[in-house]
């Protein structure tokens, strides 16, 4: 386990940063639309292809790590749209 400690460190940070422009893009759509759909799910194949390149199998002891990863990128590009709208909205009142 420990010779997969970086490969899965990798892994997951890719995994974050892939997710964070998606987030940021999938937060100027309502929920729930087609377009909403395609950002939180247009991650999936690179994320599952960075595990293929590092070797890694999707394990149970695995997976929390990557869907955290997956999230928490996600979550960090819908607050960053949101601050952004907020800062603008600032700006101009």
């Amino acid at each position: 386990m420990m010779s997969q400690f970086l490969p899965i460190c990798y892994t997951c940070l890719w995994t974050l940063l892939i997710n964070i422009p998606c987030g940021y893009l999938r937060a100027g759509y309502k929920k729930l639309t087609v377009m909403w759909f395609v950002f939180i799910h247009l991650p999936v194949p690179f994320v599952t292809y960075i595990r293929h390149l590092n070797g890694i199998d999707l394990t149970w002891t695995l997976a929390p790590f990557l869907f955290g990863s997956y999230f928490l990128g996600q979550f960090i590009g819908k607050k960053w749209r949101q601050a952004r709208v907020l800062k603008k909205q600032e700006a101009g009142s």
